[in-house]
């Protein structure tokens, strides 16, 4: 049997400390003597029960939720051997446990290594049973132990009137990652990212006030809210940028509708609750983001919290709508384009949006952007959600330079759009040239007319464009795009029940498309549509405003311009022939000429 040296004496001394830090950051090398699932319930993630040892002595632990993966393909398993790079100490219900965040697999022996006993027993058999002189009847640690092994196990109690600095010697710190509602004795080191208003609440149970502050170590970010009287207690504590130690406050189940954080818990805060600045913000990092480029959100579910990195490329101007409550609520559309040759339409409301002031084409950095899908893939900002403009990374003055020299004269592809509300992205791949198809091919086989829909890609010329109902007026809200009605107001949306006072104008294009063997027709919606006119539906509504016979001229220029389409086909319930498709449909490559029709 191969040998393993295990880092002796590392279960005695991590039983006796209160924070990972007493031990200088050692990095054990331990075994995993058993593995435990506890199911979560209540929409907690499963949790696992586990025992580590050192070959001499064992301890009782638990394992965070990130190490989930690992139990489930059998990584982590008993007899695993592994470095424990990241753990922090807990005492629950009276017993000494260790968290463990990150294990780092080296190898997986057959049996157990030695023959351990219990740490935690094997301390308190040491401890006098009482008496002030106990302190003094423990034996000095041995001077081959780590150096640590000298500190107390015990802390004195921390004095009923704090002076700066007393939270941190009265509890560890302990990380985010690491919060769950099954402990409540811990004090986080956290820097505030982002604190919202003070904000009124009412229902049927009464009314208040709340606001909230996000706050992110190392580890993780956690939403933390205060309600009613710790509002007026916690409010001017926190600012945004600072780091603070938090505890006593209570960690539950985190509210999604609420929150564009990824963590799964919250922190309520109350009266008990205490905040202390720290002054020292140690390892704690400035903003954590995970950016993703416009061409893969597709690749990404409904409602997704997304970080983007993106250049502003144009900006719309103001508009106000009014709610379903009679509220007017402010919104402002922005275009976002990145390197990837992709734009992206987000939506920005409230103070957001009226306090815009940035026409420089600014490159920025958005953190908990909302994915919609609806009619296309576009991005909604929550009043949580945060933009630092122009930041000093190496990310965004690429992106800088990028613009600056190229991007500011680019094309861009948009996400398509589908039909009947429904979202239309053929992944990061789009047009494939391998797969495409003759419209004779398309014609004369079964794609459409089946229950779900099928995608086909065809290159052909735009030979029949109705200029006739080719824009409809739009709602302006997030994720509608349903047609709006003139009221005395302005206009109306039926299905939001809100009031614009002028619409947005999308195309709905209705064009036939011809190749070398046969013809068909095509349904295009509002991405498509600017893809082939070169201009969005309220330019071109505009330009047939004032002059008609311009309005003619763009709808001319659009023929004979061969494209490559990638094409959504399914068959309305209510036709009888087969070979009738109705389709939408996405551009993805611009033709040179008419010439091109197919691949030679």
């Amino acid at each position: 049997m191969a040998s393993y040296s295990l880092s002796k004496g590392f279960c005695e001394r991590a039983n006796q400390v209160n924070s990972s830090d007493e031990l200088g950051g050692v990095e054990p090398t331990l075994q995993l003597l058993s593995v435990k699932k506890i199911a979560g319930g209540n929409g907690l993630p499963d949790r696992h029960r586990a025992i580590i040892s050192d070959g001499e002595q064992f301890l009782q632990s638990m394992l965070a939720t990130s190490l989930n993966s690992m139990v489930e393909d059998g990584t982590l398993r008993k007899n695993a051997v592994f470095k424990l790079t990241k753990w922090e100490s807990q005492n629950l219900k009276g017993q000494r446990i260790l968290i463990l965040f990150n294990m780092e697999p080296i190898d997986h022996p057959a049996n157990k290594i030695g023959d351990p006993v219990n740490a935690g027993k094997a301390a308190s058999a040491e401890e006098p049973m009482s008496g002030p002189a106990a302190s003094s009847s423990r034996p000095p640690p041995s001077s081959t132990s780590h150096p640590v092994a000298s500190s107390a196990p015990s802390r004195p109690a921390a004095p009923a009137n704090k002076v700066p600095g007393a939270m941190e010697r009265a509890a560890p710190v302990f990380p985010i990652e690491g919060l769950n509602p099954y402990h409540n004795k811990w004090t986080i080191k956290a820097r505030v990212t982002l604190k919202s208003d003070k904000k009124k609440w009412a229902n049927a149970k009464g009314e208040g006030q709340l606001f909230s502050v996000n706050l992110m170590d190392e580890t993780g970010e956690i939403k933390a809210t205060a309600f009613n009287a710790a509002v007026d207690l916690l409010y001017d504590r926190f600012q945004e940028g600072k780091v603070y130690y938090v505890s006593k406050g209570k960690v539950v189940l985190a509210k999604k509708a609420f929150s564009n954080l990824p963590c799964d818990y919250e922190i309520t805060m109350d009266n008990r609750t205490e905040v202390e600045e720290c002054i020292d913000a140690g390892s704690v990092p400035e903003v954590k983001y995970t950016f993703i480029k416009l061409r893969d959100l597709g690749a990404h579910e409904k409602d997704s919290i997304l970080d983007v990195l993106a250049v502003v490329h144009k900006v719309n101007d103001v508009a106000e709508i009014q709610t379903k409550q009679g509220k007017q609520l402010s919104k402002r559309d922005i275009t976002l384009v990145d390197d990837s040759g992709h734009s992206c339409q987000c939506t920005l409301w409230g103070k957001q949006a009226e306090q815009w002031n940035h026409h420089n084409n600014p490159v920025v950095a958005f953190k908990g952007l909302k994915l919609s899908d609806f009619g296309g893939r576009s991005l909604s900002a929550f009043s949580s959600s945060t933009m630092h403009f122009d930041a000093d990374m190496p990310e965004s003055n690429f992106l800088r330079g990028w613009y600056d020299n190229v991007g500011h004269n680019s094309s861009f592809n948009t996400q398509g759009s589908g039909s009947g509300g429904e979202g239309f992205t053929r992944g990061a791949g789009g047009f494939k040239r391998e797969e495409v198809k003759t419209i004779h091919e398309v014609r004369e086989s079964e794609i459409g007319s089946h229950d779900k829909a099928d995608y086909f890609d065809i290159r052909a010329t735009i030979v029949v464009l109705k200029e006739e109902n080719m824009m409809y007026p739009a709602c302006r809200g997030e994720s509608c795009n349903k047609k709006v009605v003139a009221s005395g107001n302005g206009f109306m949306c039926e299905k939001c029940n809100l009031t614009w006072d002028k619409p947005e104008y999308r195309y709905l294009l209705g064009l036939q498309v011809a190749d070398h063997t046969s013809q068909i027709w095509l349904q295009a919606f509002n991405d498509v549509g600017i893809m082939i006119l070169g201009m969005s539906a309220d330019e071109l509504s505009d330009i047939k405003d004032r002059e008609e016979s311009e309005f003619s001229k763009v709808v001319q220029k659009a023929l004979s311009k061969t494209f490559n389409f990638s094409c959504r086909a399914k068959q309305d319930t209510y036709q009888v022939n087969k070979s009738y498709f109705v389709v939408s449909c996405l551009m993805t490559t611009l033709g040179c000429n008419s010439s091109s029709l197919r691949d030679q």
